[in-house]
């Protein structure tokens, strides 16, 4: 039978397939395991149509993963609905969206568009000495996460002082989404849910069509989620969560650990099983972990165990800065490398992503071949997005996010102020800027002079879109655009982007390839939708260097975890709030981190830090996480990062003998000069790709930009002496060309 691969515990919630079911799962106790033997005993054993059952988990990877472990079981996976919850909701909309006054063709606003949407509120208003983007885009999505409408979040937030500005942003945020027939992320779960729950006859069509409804990594749904799965299943009854509170950790975007809490209390005759069998880590890790974990009081109770060898220590290392640490880090993994180990094998995690800077600089030092997620992505790139949004005003003409930046890019003559003036115009009548354009309705003749070119191509773009293969037009609109022509060639930057558009084309072959009969709005949906884990490859031999928040669901056999100070990890953020709900999550975030690890896992800490408040280093103290998993052994009083490695091949050990050497060439580096201090730079300019001039080191090319916690270093490759990290507060580093 085809549960005879599971073992005992798991057995028990794959046989139950009637009514609710709800399984704490332990980090590696292999609930993927269980929800696809479960899925396929259901269709084989049962003879479940594929079609009736439907399966939720919340990135594509794990997805792909279900779906391709499930086509090696049985057959019809291409009919069952197995995807993330976003993509759900978008078919869901795209069959329905009229109902909810968009065409099905809308629009899907990332960061990137939201945030210029709140540019131009702020813009518009003078706003900008009072509030920023960030606070405003927050709290937009944490109304929405909350499924409060814009009357009852500003009850909600009715003392905060900036209530009433967040609330007229909210309203613009969302007349101009409506107005660009666009919808946000946060929309997705929000309109499904009022889309089942205010129209009859979709509500029923779903609830008729989902016999079986199982939904993986429960404890990261938010309220909106959570609605929609309960009415899914008031249709028959057969929901099968799995989740395990210890690694809730997206409270700050919207997740309820509480959830699971709830649906035993909305299912009071809910089957409760537990998965504690650990098939991934050693148990001294397993040790680590739990010990760990228990001093969260938010959590159903359970260990974990496993089967797996004793495995050897967990190493703990202390250095005198994060100078010396990323150095230890860097030493460490060339030995392993020596011992054959892989560089896939590796995973450096950091609670934030500004750690990664000192450690992209050592791994660079030493040659190492890495991958760092949560940096500038690919489809972020200013090139890729102002080539993309001719193909987004094809799917959407009404997407004026879009067309303004089409219109800016090639340079046609047409300014910001003609741009402004449009748009003020498009609001004053109510007709969308692709209409003024194509009509020249309210617009002087000088304008629709102007717009004349812009008109002609977009009419061209429309009238061709139909006529080629979507790859294929997509490939002829790229050079009648003359969008690499554009771009230019006089740099090697230059080079750079034309290469990233040859990229972007390829990219549509390869999905056009693996998609029959998909269109433009396929495509645009499927980027979007991609979140930058969703990217990850096993079978690419780099190390990875992630936050752990990125490093969810995956494992590696060596793991190093970072900057374990107080203040770092956990964030000063969560030690200083009355709230212990933060410091929970924040340990749970440890506990994530501990469990990513099968064989070996580093711990590391740094004595001092360099404070970009005092501009001098400041002793730290160790994290509380270390002394909760039995304190922080430290090798030596002095700085320990030249090390000297022996290898057991009996015991399979690595055997370290720290040599207490003072790095004091990097140590004085770390620690603040006095210069003239520089003019005020915009640090938000200084991101990955943009080329720099230092009249010292020349011209180089930033690899590294100003990250959210730091937001004062970049790392620069520079041409003639290569890389260098430069503090942005004292370095005269001026920019060439900037992305945007």
């Amino acid at each position: 039978m085809i549960l005879d691969h599971l073992n005992e515990e798991q057995k028990k919630p794959a046989l139950a397939t009637q009514g609710a079911v709800l399984v704490t799962a332990g980090a590696g106790s292999g609930k993927t395991r269980l929800l696809t033997h479960r899925i396929a005993y259901l269709v084989q054993e049962l003879n479940v149509a594929p079609y009736r059952i439907l399966a939720i988990t919340f990135t594509n990877k794990a997805a792909n993963e279900m779906k391709e472990r499930l086509s090696q079981m049985i057959s019809g996976v291409d009919d069952m609905q197995v995807s993330t919850f976003h993509a759900m909701c978008t078919r869901m909309l795209r069959r329905d969206a009229e109902k909810l006054g968009y065409t099905s063709q809308f629009s899907i606003y990332g960061d990137q568009e939201r945030d210029r949407v709140l540019k131009r509120f702020i813009a518009e208003n003078q706003l900008g000495e009072e509030i920023n983007v960030n606070t405003l885009s927050w709290h937009i999505s944490n109304a929405k996460n909350k499924l409060q409408n814009v009357e009852a979040y500003a009850h909600t937030i009715r003392f905060d002082k900036h209530a009433e500005i967040i609330i007229k942003a909210y309203q613009f945020y969302e007349r101009e989404l409506q107005a660009s027939n666009a919808l946000d992320f946060d929309d997705l779960l929000v309109k499904t849910y009022i889309l089942l729950r205010d129209f009859e006859d979709v509500r029923t069509y779903y609830q008729n069509r989902f016999l079986y409804i199982h939904v993986d990594e429960f404890q990261d749904t938010n309220q909106a989620q959570y609605e929609i799965v309960r009415i899914l299943a008031q249709g028959h009854g057969n929901i099968f969560v799995v989740g395990d509170e210890d690694q809730c950790i997206y409270t700050w975007r919207g997740a309820e650990v509480e959830n699971i809490q709830r649906f035993l209390k909305d299912y009071p005759n809910a089957q409760v099983f537990k998965l504690e069998q650990n098939y991934r880590s050693t148990k001294k890790i397993l040790e680590k972990a739990n010990m760990l974990i228990k001093n969260n009081s938010v959590r159903l109770e359970k260990n974990l165990w496993t089967e797996n060898e004793e495995g050897v220590k967990v190493e703990e290392y202390v250095t005198y800065n994060d100078i010396e640490e990323a150095e230890y880090v860097a030493q460490t993994i060339s030995t392993l490398l020596q011992h054959g180990y892989k560089n896939s094998d590796i995973a450096i995690l950091m609670r934030v992503n500004a750690q990664s800077r000192i450690l992209e600089e050592k791994l660079l030092n030493y040659n190492l071949s890495h991958q760092i997620y949560g940096g500038f992505k690919f489809f972020e790139r200013k090139e890729i997005k102002d080539t993309l949004a001719y193909l987004r005003i094809v799917a959407n003409p009404n997407d004026t996010d879009a067309l303004t930046r089409a219109i800016a890019f090639p340079k046609r003559g047409i300014g910001d102020a003609s741009v402004q003036q449009l748009y003020t115009i498009s609001q004053t009548y109510g007709e969308t800027m692709h209409e003024l354009i194509l009509t020249g309705n309210h617009l002087t003749p000088a304008m629709q002079k102007k717009l004349e070119p812009f008109k002609q191509q977009l009419l061209y773009l429309e009238q061709t879109v139909t006529q080629m293969p979507m790859a294929e037009w997509v490939e002829h609109i790229v050079g009648y655009l003359g969008i690499k022509e554009a771009i230019g060639s006089k740099t090697e930057e230059d080079l750079t982007k034309q290469l990233n558009v040859d990229d972007f084309v390829k990219s549509v072959k390869e999905f056009a390839d693996a998609n029959t009969g998909a269109e433009i709005t396929d495509y645009l949906q499927s980027i979007t939708l991609m979140r930058d884990i969703d990217t990850f490859d096993e079978t690419q031999n780099y190390i990875s260097v992630m936050t752990v928040h990125a490093s969810k669901g995956l494992e590696f056999p060596v793991v190093f975890i970072v900057g374990l100070n107080e203040g770092v990890f956990p964030l000063s953020r969560a030690i200083k709030s009355n709230n212990p709900s933060e410091l929970e999550e924040e340990r749970r975030l440890m506990y994530v981190a501990v469990t990513r690890a099968e064989k070996r896992l580093y711990l590391t800490r740094s004595r001092t830090r360099f404070s970009f408040e005092t501009h001098s280093l400041e002793y730290t103290t160790e994290s509380r996480f270390l002394k909760e998993m039995g304190g922080f052994q430290e090798a030596s009083s002095g700085a320990l990062v030249r090390s000297r490695y022996t290898y057991s091949e009996s015991s399979t050990q690595l055997q370290t003998e720290a040599l207490a050497s003072k790095l004091s060439s990097a140590i004085s580096a770390s620690k603040p000069q006095a210069p003239a201090q520089q003019p005020k730079k915009n640090y938000a300019l200084y991101k990955t790709g943009v080329l720099v001039t230092h009249p010292t080191f020349g011209k180089g090319e930033i690899t590294l930009g100003v990250t959210d916690f730091v937001s004062l270093f970049v790392t620069v490759k520079f041409e003639t002496v290569g890389v260098k990290t430069l503090s942005l507060k004292f370095a005269p580093l001026e920019i060439i060309e900037s992305e945007g």
